[in-house]
């Protein structure tokens, strides 16, 4: 891969994940004003906050399966190994069979395994790195902005909804 192939693939996943954050967020300011506008599909509901997490998370599992290194390129100073590649596809593969359970659930536990799934997610991953909660990492900056928007983001739709109902 050249330079300026590297950089471009760079930038295109940028820009693609600043739009995930920033769709994401939206929907989570997205309130209901009322239970007659949230009834009329205003606001964020329960199966529309699924949806997203299943959204994000399709996109990380596409990643680690198909651009393993990328991941640990884009966010971290350490480079990627081929050990590192091979738990990211592995964990590709565990994220998109979790995805599909997710669709295979009624809305109510689908939601409820959602937020877990990014709290937990948001601990062990972006908010570690950020905080040293279990190690010292030197993430990459602006690109770690973005799980760790998105996790917020998430997380703060999925409380949004939560209240709507």
């Amino acid at each position: 891969m050249t330079a300026a192939h590297a950089v471009g693939s760079a930038q295109t996943s940028r820009t693609m994940m600043k739009l995930l954050v920033l769709l994401a967020s939206a929907a989570a300011l997205k309130q209901p004003r009322s239970k007659q506008i949230a009834v009329r599909g205003g606001g964020v509901d329960k199966a529309g906050v699924v949806k997203a997490v299943e959204v994000a998370w399709g996109f990380y599992a596409a990643q680690m399966i198909l651009v393993p290194s990328k991941v640990q390129n884009d966010h971290f100073e350490e480079k990627a190994t081929k050990m590192t590649d091979f738990w990211a596809r592995g964990h590709g593969v565990s994220i998109a069979a979790g995805i599909y359970m997710l669709t295979q659930l009624d809305t109510e536990v689908a939601f409820k395994a959602a937020m877990a799934w990014v709290a937990g997610i948001a601990v062990a991953y972006p908010y570690n790195a950020k905080f040293s909660l279990f190690a010292e990492y030197k993430q990459k900056y602006p690109m770690h902005y973005v799980p760790e928007v998105l996790m917020a983001a998430l997380l703060g739709a999925g409380l949004v909804a939560n209240q709507a109902e």
